[in-house]
């Protein structure tokens, strides 16, 4: 199996692609595409693979600007010349072309392609895009085109890669060319009342059971495709560690907190924090732990699809209050992780005896962790995310 470079779809996979086999990133007009396609070149090629990309939607000198704004160097894969272009846009725009392969004639494509895949046998190839080769070819000599590339590809043990744009071509078409492929992937808007983000479901794969799970998902510069969760709860009692776990966890955090009589650090409003761990995006909201901030717990805790429930395994006393909190934060119908902070501490409570006393499912992980210390906060996320999504 080769892996895809693209965070949870090998997960969703099972394991990645196999050698030789053909995936294709079926998009909606106006979803981000491309990153997939390259981010999977860019890891196979990182790991000593061969590949090229054709294109006839950007001149190359444009695709390798692209690669570094994701912080990859194609130019240095370039020049080594573990990676090629077959171009296809420089000839139809005018401009001069110093790539290994061009087209400048249709008709000479499906040779072209053919040769390029043989000079890269174990490696990958990106087309981009399939729907530029249907509107100047049309349906037919697209789908022998695409069968006989699958085909040599599958002789040379070469993955190719095909980004696609769903136009409103006619659905046998559709249909067909989905079918001549190893594995699927739909690249969607997710709406609601307006367009609320991008995600990405494996459609099929003959190799695997897909689930149907629709990943939200980034592309950010630099990084490339990232998992997007809209929104990770943090929340229990006072002075559990919340806020401590929230810039723990954060590659950027804002707290607004006072000093309260006891001259321990508390906060009264809300903590929110940006979270980028393992090709996963997050949304970090943090409430306040006192009582008379209840009313805005409802609020802070709307669209949350995971939630951190922090406890101070040494305060038994807190417990009822934590527990009080994940049903006024709605937390009990989202995936959760309970965390038992301040482990280091004399007369500190075990997960076990934590759950026994909180009279807490066995569905709910109870993670132990000293998070002024970084101890148990990675397993606390790789948790989570787990639940979230399967891995």
């Amino acid at each position: 199996m080769k892996k895809t470079y693209i965070p949870k779809l090998d997960d969703l996979l099972g394991g990645g692609i196999k050698e030789g086999s053909s995936i294709m990133f079926s998009a909606s007009p106006g979803v981000d595409y491309e990153a997939f396609g390259y981010q999977m070149l860019n890891g196979r090629v990182e790991e000593g693979d061969r590949g090229f990309i054709f294109t006839n939607v950007s001149e190359p000198d444009n695709i390798v600007y692209e690669f570094t704004s994701y912080g990859w160097d194609l130019m240095n894969y370039l020049d080594d010349d573990s990676v090629f272009f077959v171009d296809g846009s420089s000839p139809f725009l005018g401009m001069p072309s110093d790539a290994r392969y061009i087209v400048d004639d249709y008709s000479k494509i499906k040779e072209t392609v053919m040769e390029a895949i043989d000079e890269v046998p174990g490696g990958i190839a990106v087309i981009n895009n399939l729907s530029v080769i249907i509107d100047y070819l049309g349906n037919g000599d697209t789908l022998e085109i695409v069968e006989e590339w699958n085909r040599r590809a599958a002789d040379r043990n070469v993955n190719m890669v095909y980004l696609f744009t769903e136009w409103d071509y006619e659905r046998e078409l559709v249909d067909k060319l989905r079918g001549i492929m190893d594995c699927v992937v739909d690249l969607k808007t997710i709406e609601e009342r307006v367009i609320i983000g991008q995600g990405f479901m494996v459609a099929s794969s003959a190799w695997s059971d897909p689930s149907d799970t629709m990943v939200l998902f980034f592309v950010v510069q630099p990084g490339g495709v990232r998992v997007y969760v809209p929104k990770i709860l943090v929340t229990g009692p006072y002075n559990s560690g919340k806020s401590s776990f929230v810039k723990a966890i954060s590659t950027k955090s804002v707290s607004v907190d006072r000093k309260a009589l006891s001259a321990f650090p508390t906060t009264i409003a809300m903590d929110i924090g940006h979270l980028e761990y393992k090709g996963f995006m997050a949304d970090i909201f943090g409430t306040p732990g006192q009582e008379r901030f209840d009313l805005i717990l409802d609020v802070l805790s709307r669209e949350a699809v995971g939630a951190f429930i922090i406890v101070d395994s040494t305060a038994p006393e807190t417990f009822a209050r934590a527990k009080e909190m994940i049903r006024k934060t709605r937390a009990e119908a989202i995936p959760k992780v309970l965390i038992a902070n301040k482990q280091d501490l004399p007369g500190a409570l075990s997960p076990e005896e934590i759950r026994e006393k909180m009279k807490i499912s066995r569905e709910v992980p109870i993670v132990p962790a000293v998070i002024t210390e970084g101890k148990g906060v990675e397993e606390a996320l790789d948790t989570l995310l787990g639940l979230l999504y399967g891995g």
